[in-house]
This record gives C-alpha cells, sequence and structure tokens, in this order.
C-alpha cells in the first residue's frame, strides 16, 4: 500500500494508492455506503469491481492500483485501475472486466479536491509510462484534467446515450411520444414475431447459476459469430475470465446480483439474450446476442424494447451505451452526449511508445504504397504484352461459321 505526496498532516484525512488485494477486500462496506450515496453506476459498484479483479484482471497477471481519498476518516472517493507491460511499456487504466467501460470516479458530493489528488496520484505515482481513458463523459471533471494534460498524444470522439426513464410517468405515453423507428412503432416488431409460435422473453431467476452458465455459452458463441461476420475484434468474446465474470455478476446464490439476464425462446428454441448490469438507479446494457436465422424478425430490437420497459417498471434509467445507433437515440429521445477516449503519455518514455507506433503505421503505408505501385506496374506490363483478348477476336463481319466438329 503507497500513501502519496498528496496526504494531509490528519491521519484520518488523505489519499492512498491500495496495491494489497486483502486492503481492497477491505472495502467493501465503506465502497459500499459510498456508492448508494453517491447514486453510483454498475461499473462503480464494490462487487463488480471485485469480479473484475478476482476473474479476469488478477488471472491476466495485472497489477492493482486503487486510489482512495479519505475526509475526516470518510471514504469520499475510490477509483480502481490495473498496470501491465506491453512490451517495455507499463500501462495503466481503469479496472474493467476486459472491455472498454465507461471511465468515471465514485466520489461524494463536492469532492473537487479529491478528484485532483487522485488524476495526480494516477499520472505521477502509479509508476506507469502510459495511461489510458476510454469514454469520458464531457461534462466531467475527469475530462477536463485529462483533456489539460501535457501528455495528451490522442482524443477519440464518441457519443452515448441515456434513455431518463425515471421521469416517465406513463409507457403509452412515453412510447407515443417516440414515433417510429424504422417505420416500427414499440410493440409491432414483438407482435409480429409471436405470430410464429409461442414467443417468450423472462429474465432468468438470479439462483438459477445452471441456467445462467449455459445462457451465457450461447450467447457468447453467437457474439462470436456476429464479431467474425462483419469483421470486428473482440478478443474478450474467447477470454474464459470474461465468461466467469458474466456469469458469476448474475449468480445470487450469496450475494445481490449486480446483473440481469434476459432470454427470448420461440418454441423453446433459444433466439436471444441479452445482459444487463445493475447500477443504484440505472441499468447499462452490457452484451447481447441472438441466433442470426431469427435476424429478419429484429429479435435484439425486441429485447432492447423489453429492457426498456422493466428499466422503465423498475424506476430505473438505462445507458444504452457508446455508439451513434438510430435505436440508441431513439430510446433516449435525443439524450445524446458527447464522450472521448484519452491516451496519455505520463513519461518521455511514454511518449516515444507514441512514436514508435506511428514510425510502424508510416512505414505500413510506405510499404503498402509501393506494393500497390508494383501491382500497378505488372498489370500495365501485363496489358502491353497481351492485348485484351475480345480486341483479338474477329468482327461479326469477318466471323466465320465454324465447320462441323469444331465446335
Amino acid at each position: 500500500m503507497q500513501r502519496s505526496e498528496d496526504t494531509v498532516s490528519n491521519q484520518q484525512s488523505g489519499l492512498e494508492i491500495i496495491t494489497d488485494p486483502d486492503a481492497f477486500l477491505a472495502l467493501r462496506n465503506e465502497w459500499n455506503a459510498l456508492w448508494s450515496e453517491a447514486d453510483g453506476r454498475h461499473h462503480q459498484a464494490f462487487d463488480v469491481c471485485w469480479l473484475c479483479w478476482t476473474q479476469v484482471a488478477k488471472p491476466r497477471g495485472r497489477r492493482l492500483h486503487c486510489i482512495v481519498y479519505r475526509e475526516n476518516g470518510e471514504l469520499v472517493l475510490v477509483w480502481p485501475l490495473v498496470s501491465y507491460q506491453r512490451f517495455v511499456w507499463t500501462v495503466l487504466e481503469p479496472l474493467t472486466p476486459g472491455t472498454a467501460e465507461h471511465t468515471s470516479i465514485l466520489t461524494a458530493a463536492g469532492a473537487s479536491v479529491a478528484i485532483a489528488a487522485a488524476w495526480r496520484a494516477a499520472t505521477r505515482h502509479c509508476r506507469a509510462d502510459i495511461f489510458t481513458l476510454p469514454y469520458v463523459n464531457k461534462n466531467a471533471r475527469l475530462y477536463d484534467l485529462a483533456s489539460r494534460h501535457a501528455g495528451l498524444v490522442a482524443a477519440t470522439q464518441d457519443v452515448s446515450a441515456t434513455a431518463l426513464l425515471r421521469e416517465e410517468p406513463d409507457w403509452t405515453a412515453y412510447c407515443y411520444t417516440l414515433g417510429a423507428l424504422s417505420k416500427k412503432k414499440p410493440g409491432a416488431r414483438e407482435r409480429r414475431f409471436a405470430k410464429e409460435g409461442m414467443l417468450e422473453i423472462r429474465a432468468l431467476e438470479a439462483k438459477d447459476t445452471h441456467a445462467h452458465a449455459q445462457w451465457v455459452e450461447w450467447m457468447l458463441a453467437h457474439k462470436r459469430e456476429w464479431t467474425e461476420r462483419v469483421k470486428k475484434d473482440g478478443p474478450w468474446l474467447y477470454s474464459k475470465g470474461y465468461r466467469d465474470f458474466l456469469v458469476n455478476l448474475v449468480d445470487g446464490t450469496h450475494t445481490q446480483p449486480m446483473g440481469i439476464l434476459f432470454v427470448m425462446t420461440l418454441d423453446g428454441t433459444p433466439v436471444a439474450a441479452n445482459i444487463m448490469g445493475l447500477g443504484r438507479t440505472c441499468l447499462n446494457g452490457l452484451i447481447a446476442g441472438f441466433d442470426p436465422k431469427f435476424s429478419k424478425f429484429a429479435p435484439v430490437s425486441i429485447m432492447v424494447e423489453r429492457s426498456i420497459k422493466w428499466a422503465w417498471e423498475n424506476r430505473m434509467d438505462l445507458d444504452l451505451g457508446v455508439g451513434s445507433e438510430d435505436f440508441k437515440a431513439y430510446w433516449s429521445r435525443g439524450n445524446v452526449l458527447p464522450n472521448t477516449s484519452f491516451q496519455i503519455a505520463t513519461t518521455r518514455w511514454g511518449k516515444m511508445a507514441f512514436y514508435v507506433k506511428d514510425l510502424a503505421k508510416k512505414l505500413a503505408e510506405m510499404r503498402a504504397a509501393r506494393a500497390r505501385a508494383s501491382s500497378d506496374k505488372a498489370a500495365t506490363t501485363a496489358r502491353t504484352a497481351y492485348p485484351n483478348f475480345a480486341e483479338m477476336r474477329p468482327s461479326p463481319a469477318t466471323a466465320q461459321a465454324p465447320e462441323f466438329g469444331e465446335a
């Protein structure tokens, strides 16, 4: 456990960087209290972060750097980070299940001093060369700190959408204000699909661990097929750690589950599955998969609609995730916010990593350009040596009918 230079004289106040997993686990009760008070999001919950550490980060050899800040003995900030080696550089990033999640810091209200101290600790005292921060909300204090850092090397722009369902008193009235998506109003796709047989959409019981494992594996298998079809890289989809993370996330046999698994079947045949992460007052869409043979019925769209209705019924908002897909703007009624993913070099050696990366990219582009030029030259030579066959064929006026036996 490290104590940074930001520690103040009062021993009950100040900042610590916790590197010991046992000390990390000991934070559970006060972390949970802060999460409840701060209306925490799914990825900020202790149980979620503990699963990320035990199921994914620790088995992959990550090193823990959990930044905490106390005022008069009370926990007011917690920010779990991990580091790892990439070639000869040390990379620092938020603790996640291996996927790119929203980056935010769990804090009590008015903790601006604590946030500034946590930022200094992350960029100066975690002994990393590169700091990556995916999907930082533009309205967050963290965005201002990252965008002004002298080592900022890359910033990628995205958007995310949230359906503010707690503000909606009536489901029918809410749906009426949405209009149509791809010429279909809410409920239309499900009614159409229900004509094909016995359509069932339900949330699995939290203690049905056997069904959890079966459905998670089914969903991941179909998600892998989808990524291969659309040429999207998803190495985490092949990770046993990520599979175990999802299964444990929805398990309610020992503790309150931090996720909910929705499944869809037609005449008992699996069609689609969707996992939502549970926050204090907001759901997060995590991952979904479907059988492509049912794609004409848009099962994922139906599942999204059912998930949104479940969130509304349980008085929760729904974070639809990062991306500019039409359905996200539709269900959020345009509540779309800018997000930025930052890459920051915190040392001179870290800046060298980006220099090497840029150099490698330029060399690859030069090799590709030379290959194209060589290919074009070869094609030109071939055309010169071997004229177009169509030009060698006799015209209809001069062509003669073949003799019998020639055809």
